[in-house]
């Protein structure tokens, strides 16, 4: 695929989320206490998700996350339409051991590898290496080197994603990327300006992703507000393409597989 035609599609979504009917305002709100997980509690390869369990939009011990606990979690803690916590749900039903009669899951069955976990996370280790669940300093630190300015932008998340692969092709002999993975692994990438950000500008502030990656806590502390407008489906896609174009991925292949997720 073009970039013309890649283009060309961001803009019509860019068009349709510009429409405020689309877009449902959310100012009243204070974050829940934020506590530590407990040695006992489930926690899984994704920072947002661990984030809402540590604020208690998701139960506090990360286990028994049904559709029901998870849209209303992701609405409440992030501000995050259900469309997407729907199709979030239908994929981390897989991890459940008992899967296809789970009804719910853990956030520690998240890091089953070659299901929703991938190689590559911007935060956690290769599953050939070592756990792939908590925060490893060493691949953040890989990922931050890109990160050479205040504000984050497209450009860099896509090259720091770019190296992170490049980086797991060069060191790890059992290495891969399946088509939902690398769909799902653009969409995280996406996260950082819907969830950290506004979905408007194009940049969000390196101390929030630092802090809420770090600490797996939403960063109120610094300065961070949770969006006012509810992140739609359509938002996460746009800034999906984005990234892919900032990245070189601009084939057909590339374009299909983030339309997997």
């Amino acid at each position: 695929m073009k970039v013309s035609t890649l283009s060309a599609a961001v803009s019509c979504i860019a068009s349709v989320a510009a429409f405020p009917q689309y877009l449902e305002t959310r100012d009243t709100w204070e974050p829940q206490e934020w506590i530590a997980p407990g040695p006992n509690d489930s926690r899984g390869p994704c920072p947002g998700l661990n984030t809402l369990a540590n604020h208690g939009y998701l139960p506090r011990d990360g286990k028994g996350i049904t559709l029901d606990i998870l849209k209303k979690g992701m609405l409440e803690g992030f501000n995050i339409e259900e469309g997407d916590a729907i199709l979030l749900f239908t994929q981390a039903i897989r991890t459940a051991p008992d899967y296809p009669l789970a009804d719910s899951f853990d956030l520690a069955n998240l890091g089953r590898h070659g299901i929703l976990e991938h190689d590559i996370s911007l935060s956690r280790s290769d599953a050939y290496f070592a756990d792939p669940n908590p925060f490893n300093e060493t691949v953040w630190a890989e990922t931050e080197s890109y990160f050479t300015t205040p504000m984050i932008t497209v450009d860099q998340l896509a090259a720091a994603r770019m190296g992170r692969l490049a980086t797991s092709k060069a060191t790890n002999p059992e290495h891969e990327l399946s088509a939902l993975a690398d769909g799902f692994s653009w969409g995280e990438c996406a996260a950082f300006f819907e969830i950290m950000a506004d979905g408007t500008t194009g940049t969000v502030d390196k101390k929030f992703i630092e802090y809420w990656f770090k600490n797996e806590r939403m960063p109120t502390e610094i300065g961070w507000q949770r969006r006012k407008t509810t992140m739609k489906g359509s938002e996460r896609l746009e800034y999906s393409l984005k990234l892919i174009i900032a990245g070189g991925q601009v084939d057909d292949q590339s374009f299909n597989r983030l339309l997997l997720h």
